[in-house]
């Protein structure tokens, strides 16, 4: 049983967020008690509200703005749990965050302040942990101009520490960010209240810096999770923010930077006065344009719903080839059940290759035959590519299209690159969508060959509208990891499918394994998918290896299903490794819900991934499932609930992940699986399968697509260019 704490929000203006904060609070405690007080700023916004939802809360309501420390600290006084989590009423609690930083404040008792992982509303992680700042910081912050134009400069990153992290392990750190922090009382009686001298801005670095200089420890705490959407109480008033801004930043400097910098601060004091000015301006102007830009879209999208009353939205969905797996199935459902009425799709796709399983079988005979352009292929041809360009364009010229939409690497640079000059040649403006499925970038290529792939899809994306991402973790990846294009040109659009057939799959049970010859009391281990280098097959059979040789009494088969190019070398491999009597090569099942409905575990062993259709499929079934930690595999399994054997497996809500190329603890997912009683399984599959069922239905996908076509179709043309200028340097 975990200590009371109490929770501290400090609103202004900003309680639609804080009714959402709240609730999130609630759900995150399951069922704990914690004393949650808001101290409100004189807001105009309905902040009686909050009792009328939640009465035990306690609302003090002051009769002007005092700003945010001297608020917190009339919270801090009225609470004596042993534990305070100041919070911005603009954020959500991820669940779990009260019992992971509570537990570790139990076993670390030098640490005075916590700080969890902060994700933007769009999945972005915040610079939330950071270094002191230096004048150097007003440079090269978080959102500076310079911190922009270069983000990967040295300075920039050795201040963004959060970027450091590896998303599991605590660190500790100069100083955490005030949009949510978790404090022992303790180090608060050690060290004082927030100075409150800081209106608001900059009294959270002041706050650790005084801890740490007073022996407490301020530790960034990735294992716990918030989700903050930034300066909804700062944006009220703008111009108030910005002036407060910069005097925080000279009361931070004037606080800490005596002695021999003091020679500095004219220098400081003009430049934060030109710098606000500056800021203000472009401030300014940013909102005035925003307005006219905003006022531009209702015409136009008065235009455009008007003009296009009796005639769809035109969509040529582009992708490089029809074999097996998510991308062809994605392709097939947006391309069949898009409303008609709305949209006029068109599929363009590729040529597979001869060892690859086809989906052509997809389209049914009454439905709209794909355009097939032999050029486009998977293997990279100077000839082949060029000829495939120039069919493309001819597709162009000849569907004329309102939006082309990309799937695959091939398909996305071959056609993102002939609608670029079809635009430039024929002065039209044809929206480009791509989608990652997965990614290129790692685990495909040589380190050269893959960052030549990363440079030219951060230049094509600068003329792609939208890039789509199907997971969090993806798009964190391509806005954090590659830098292929700013946030909020990515948006988050997770698969669908029609999983009704592997929920109703127990019909099935018995006749894949009477298919290969086995009977009801043999375990059943399975990978799913495409016999590439990617998916890193030798590793699976590595595992089952090991499996028999610790366990030569299990009645168990490592079932191979899917074809490829390596198909020869892994049945040549398993008869290397002397399990070729274990291992059953199925090549590729149409009826592959058969095959889920006696798999006792599925296998993924990808080096890298987005997200495995496998997975969903196996979830839907109620089939466990043991993953390497690749791409968007995490995003699937969930949560992590503990690690087992040294950190080789981590036990997650959904099922298990094992590092990427860890034969050894692949093995122990294995026998961990197989010794877990039924009960839980049941259990575990009963949780899976409601989240796929809930996250990845064909109707949810139609719908969002849907709906991105349309606000894409009412964005005014051409797009104006926005003044960026960084209102704050943190």
């Amino acid at each position: 049983m975990i200590p009371s704490i109490d929770i501290v929000i400090v609103n202004y203006n900003s309680t639609d967020y804080l009714l959402e904060c709240i609730d999130s609070i609630y759900r995150s405690l399951n069922g704990k008690w914690a004393n949650i007080f808001v101290e409100d700023n004189a807001s105009t916004d309905g902040v009686n509200r909050i009792n009328q939802y939640f009465s035990e809360v306690n609302v003090n309501i002051n009769h002007y703005n005092i700003g945010f420390g001297a608020a917190a600290n009339q919270a801090i006084r009225k609470g004596n749990s042993p534990y305070i989590v100041l919070i911005n009423p603009d954020s959500k609690v991820d669940q779990g965050l009260f019992d992971k930083a509570v537990h570790y404040f139990e076993s670390n008792s030098e640490i005075g302040i916590i700080g969890p992982r902060i994700f933007d509303g769009d999945g972005t992680i915040q610079g939330s942990a950071r270094s002191f700042p230096t004048p150097l910081t007003a440079l090269f912050g978080r959102q500076s101009f310079f911190s922009r134009l270069f983000p990967n400069n040295r300075i920039t990153q050795a201040n963004l520490l959060a970027h450091q992290s590896d998303g599991q392990t605590p660190m500790e750190v100069d100083w955490v960010s005030g949009a949510c922090m978790i404090v022992n009382r303790k180090a608060i009686e050690h060290t004082g209240l927030f100075d409150e001298r800081f209106f608001m801005y900059w009294e959270d670095a002041d706050w650790c810096r005084r801890m740490r200089n007073m022996g407490w420890k301020v530790v960034y705490f990735p294992r716990a999770t918030v989700f903050h959407y930034v300066g909804k109480s700062s944006s009220k008033l703008l111009v108030r923010s910005i002036y407060e801004f910069h005097k925080s930043v000279y009361l931070l400097f004037n606080k800490y930077y005596h002695g021999s910098l003091q020679f500095l601060k004219p220098i400081i004091i003009f430049g934060l006065f030109l710098r606000f000015c500056v800021v203000t301006i472009f401030s300014k102007m940013n909102l005035v344009l925003g307005e006219r830009r905003e006022k531009r879209r209702t015409i136009w999208k008065r235009a455009v719903v008007t003009q296009r009353i009796n005639r769809p939205i035109s969509v040529l969905r582009m992708i490089a080839r029809l074999n097996i797996g998510g991308p062809a199935i994605h392709v097939h459902l947006l391309t069949k059940e898009l409303d008609p009425n709305k949209f006029k799709s068109t599929l363009v796709t590729g040529q597979i290759s001869p060892l690859e399983g086809d989906m052509n079988y997809l389209f049914e005979p009454n439905d709209p035959k794909p355009i097939r352009i032999t050029e486009l292929q998977r293997d990279i041809s100077l000839i082949m590519d060029i000829q495939a360009f120039f069919r493309i364009f001819s597709v162009l010229k000849q569907k004329t299209p309102d939006i082309v939409h990309t799937h695959t690497a091939k398909a996305g640079f071959s056609a993102r690159f002939a609608v670029i000059i079809y635009n430039l040649i024929f002065r039209r403006h044809v929206k480009l969508v791509h989608t990652f499925h997965g990614n290129v970038f790692e685990g495909y290529f040589d380190p050269v060959s893959s960052q030549m792939f990363i440079i030219i899809e951060r230049i094509i994306a600068r003329f792609t509208n939208i890039i789509v991402a199907i997971s969090d973790s993806q798009k964190s990846d391509l806005v954090n990891k590659y830098i292929i294009a700013p946030e909020h040109k990515i948006r988050t659009i997770r698969l669908g499918f029609n999983l009704l057939p592997f929920i109703n799959a127990g019909h099935f049970r018995g006749k894949f394994g009477q298919e290969i010859g086995v009977d009801k009391q043999t375990r059943l281990i399975g990978i799913v998918g495409r016999l590439v280098p990617i998916k890193n097959h030798r590793m699976f059979l590595n595992a089952a290896r090991i499996i028999l040789f610790r366990n030569p009494n299990l009645k168990v088969k490592f079932v191979i299903v899917g074809d490829g190019e390596l198909r020869q070398t892994l049945e040549s491999y398993c008869r290397q490794i002397g399990i070729e009597q274990h291992v059953v090569f199925c090549g590729w099942i149409r009826n592959i819900s058969m095959v889920y409905a006696d798999l006792d575990i599925l296998a993924v062993t990808s080096k890298n991934e987005g997200t495995p259709v496998s997975i969903i499929e196996a979830m839907a079934t109620g089939v466990p499932v043991l993953a390497t930690d690749a791409g968007g595999v995490r995003d699937l399994l969930g949560q992590v609930k503990a690690a087992r054997f040294d950190g080789h497996l981590q036990i997650c809500e959904r099922g298990i992940l094992c590092r990427i190329n860890d034969v050894e603890g692949f093995a122990m997912g294995m026998e961990s699986l197989i010794d877990t009683p039924d009960r839980e399984i049941a259990e575990q599959m009963a949780i899976a399968r409601n989240f796929v069922i809930n996250t990845y239905s064909q109707e949810r996908l139609v719908k969002d697509i849907s709906a991105l076509y349309v606000d894409l179709m009412t964005q005014p043309v051409p797009e104006e260019i926005e003044l960026t200028y960084a209102s704050s340097p943190t």
